[in-house]
């Protein structure tokens, strides 16, 4: 202290104010109003002395004092990580991909080399993505599938943080224009995610008696729109209102939707939005990272949603946080504290419990107990910590699609491809199976054109569109893709049904699509007795089984339905 020059200020952490929004940026912690960052200053020289004068690194030095309140926070210990002796990934995310590897390794066998590389090394735990993709040039690898973790995807993950830098990495080594990148576009939306999160939410829904009232809220990240260019001195490097976060993510939560609403809807008022409607403004879908000022008025908080709600004299909430693949600042810290919400005990974040229920007034202000007059009963669940298996089987159905293009399938699986077309992603187009030999004759894919050529591409800041209608989506197929279709000679069994006609494949594997694709695959008519009770079936990977599909149309040995997402389909009838 004594070498502090009488020209610099010496504010405690706790009263620096954000250059963003001019609120305290580290407020006091909400559950007993201590001060996360005691003992913790900026220094502001506010004179004509350039001593504290650090530039680029005031800005490295904000950064490691905000994860230090996030750490605090949640109870854990900072003195090691600043030591460097803590092991900082968290528990779930090395779980999840070593899971995820092993579930890889085990199908694909010695096809592939499965390898973690991550935005941010941590010294002595893992690589960066750039020094991963070295390695593999250096051993000689020419083709890589190159994939983020979690569900809405954007731009800015995939094109900035992802591709570019394993591009450069190859570029580097002089290998770039001889190597094949197969990346995934997406993870959400697809039977395995719809049951893991089936089994995320049933505890916390079937606590309630049945009958029971319940609107249900459905948290992702979320980025700002259509914002600015530039948010303080730094600024960003993407021009955030082209970005396809927000009509993705928002088919995300439709899927979760429809799903969790065909497993409860029948024996629990489910309520998902303020009019029934699927419009975006209507939903209680809200983003948890971002504050109102960055979301432009354009999309909501939590707080917003739970205000909806308590309008609609609608008592009990469920509050899901579905982008993230494991509880840390994110779901524990940032967006409880961006919408007035309840941190979980330190004690409980110890034994690992995520999860909390309590009652509060009109005001948003806690209620000491439930057992009284409350306006909102509001249940947080935890983020997939306890759903390591099935979070890896989440990720691997989605990544062998990326392999598959590589005309590398799992082992064992007998697949045989009948018929292959590249389908532009501006003029959509069909795949047909012609061929009277195939036991996949007849089957079929249409894929609309792209609704929107250039959308949300070529949106500019005064004139971009915000994503507000799932039947008027920006996109249909995500990129230019070779389409495959032919059948799989020993599928899996159907336990829930009796098959009536072929395993049909679509490939690749779990592409997913942004507005519907219309399907029809064969079935035995004889086989079948009654058409009438004929269905699609999708395996799905989680549960072992076919799940139902609502068929659009049954005839001429043909049953035909709409999926915004591909794998291995088959006819049958309910046992």
């Amino acid at each position: 202290p004594e070498d502090i020059p009488d020209s610099v200020d010496i504010i405690p952490a706790s009263e620096v104010l954000d250059t963003m929004t001019g609120k305290i940026q580290f407020p006091p912690d909400p559950r007993d109003g201590s001060d996360p960052l005691a003992g913790w200053y900026k220094l502001i020289d506010n004179g004509t002395g350039e001593i504290f004068k650090n530039g680029i690194c005031d800005t490295y030095e904000l950064n490691n004092i905000t994860f230090i309140y996030y750490y605090t926070l949640q109870g854990l210990e900072v003195e090691p990580w600043l030591a460097d002796d803590m092991d900082q990934v968290p528990f779930y995310f090395e779980n999840q991909y070593n899971a995820t590897k092993a579930l890889l390794e085990k199908e694909f066998g010695d096809a592939i080399d499965v390898r973690l590389g991550t935005y941010t090394a941590v010294p002595g735990h893992t690589e960066h993505e750039i020094d991963v993709t070295k390695a593999f040039a250096d051993e000689g690898f020419r083709k890589m599938v190159i994939s983020r973790e979690t569900t809405d995807y954007n731009h800015y993950a995939d094109d900035f943080m992802t591709e570019n830098y394993v591009r450069e990495a190859l570029c580097e080594k002089g290998v770039l224009d001889e190597t094949d990148i197969s990346q995934i576009n997406q993870i959400g939306r697809t039977p395995e995610f719809n049951a893991m999160n089936l089994k995320l939410v049933k505890p916390y829904i079937e606590a309630y008696p049945e009958g029971s009232t319940i609107a249900m809220i459905y948290v992702t990240h979320g980025l700002s729109w259509p914002g600015k260019e530039t948010y303080g001195a730094m600024g960003i490097q993407h021009p955030w209102w082209k970005e396809v976060i927000h009509e993705n993510g928002f088919l995300n939560y439709l899927s979760w939707k429809k799903a969790i609403q065909k497993e409860y809807g029948t024996r629990y008022n489910l309520v998902f939005s303020t009019d029934g409607s699927d419009l975006l403004e209507q939903s209680f879908f809200a983003y948890g990272y971002m504050t109102p000022d960055k979301l432009s008025g354009k999309f909501f908080i939590i707080r917003d949603c739970i205000n909806w709600a308590k309008e609609m004299g609608i008592q009990n909430m469920l509050i899901v946080p579905c982008h993230w693949y494991g509880d840390a600042q994110d779901t524990q810290v940032i967006m409880r504290m961006n919408s007035g919400l309840k941190l979980v005990p330190k004690a409980d974040m110890a034994q690992g419990k995520f999860d909390i229920t309590y009652c509060e007034a009109d005001n948003g202000t806690e209620v000491s107990n439930c057992n009284g007059t409350y306006a909102a009963k509001i249940t947080i669940t935890p983020s997939y910590n306890d759903l390591t298996d099935d979070w890896a089987q989440v990720y691997y159905a989605v990544l062998r699609g990326g392999i598959e293009k590589f005309g590398v399938f799992p082992e064992g699986e007998r697949v045989r491809i009948a018929e292959k077309k590249l389908v532009m992603k501006k003029d959509g187009g069909e795949v047909v199976v012609r061929k009277p030999w195939s036991p996949a004759f007849r089957a079929r894919i249409d894929i609309p054109a792209d609704p929107h050529p250039g959308w949300p591409e070529s949106f500019a800041p005064d004139n971009a569109t915000p994503f507000r209608d799932p039947a008027d989506s920006f996109d249909c197929l995500w990129e230019d893709t070779t389409i495959s279709v032919g059948w799989r000679l020993n599928p899996p069994a159907m336990k829930k049904a009796r098959p009536v006609g072929p395993a049909v494949f679509f490939g690749p594997y779990r592409t997913i699509f942004n507005r519907d694709v219309t399907i029809s695959i064969p079935y035995r008519a004889i086989a079948a007795l009654n058409k009438a009770k004929v269905k699609p079936y999708i395996y799905n990977h989680i549960t072992g089984d076919w799940d139902a599909i609502e068929p659009e149309k049954v005839a001429a040995g043909l049953v035909t339905f709409k999926t915004d997402v591909l794998g291995l389909f088959r006819a049958g009838v309910a046992k």
